[in-house]
């Protein structure tokens, strides 16, 4: 049992909020539960508002990293936008990850938009 979940509060695809766990105790339902929780808690419940998964995994030990970007849209909307990464074996292959994560929910975004590492840790 071991594993990390990352959850995202949404409103018409621009991303309000981040929550994570990760613990080598953790199984990856109770990660992605108790990640989801946490924004619920923090009333990202409102109407119009999606709270959904967007990476987990059930690796016993891994490097995790969570980026985040701020871009404009081509339509001219400022978006906010997360990626979350797993590697067993470095920081640097998670923050890859993370990055293709952002990529894979934030379509506008490209690498020369620019993002920051929000998280890094190893559990």
């Amino acid at each position: 049992m071991a594993g990390a979940g990352c959850v995202v509060a949404k409103r018409l695809g621009d991303s309000l909020a981040i929550e994570w766990v990760a613990a080598a105790d953790e199984s990856v339902d109770s990660a992605v539960f108790k990640a989801r929780q946490k924004l619920l808690d923090q009333g990202y419940r409102k109407k119009g508002q999606d709270v959904h998964v967007q990476a987990s995994t059930g690796l016993r030990h891994a490097y995790m990293v969570i980026v985040k970007t701020r871009y404009t849209t081509l339509t001219g909307r400022e978006r906010t936008s997360y990626g979350c990464g797993y590697s067993p074996r470095s920081a640097a292959e998670a923050q890859q990850a993370a990055l293709h994560d952002l990529r894979n929910y934030s379509w506008g975004w490209k690498p020369e938009k620019g993002y920051e590492v929000v998280e890094s840790l190893r559990y």
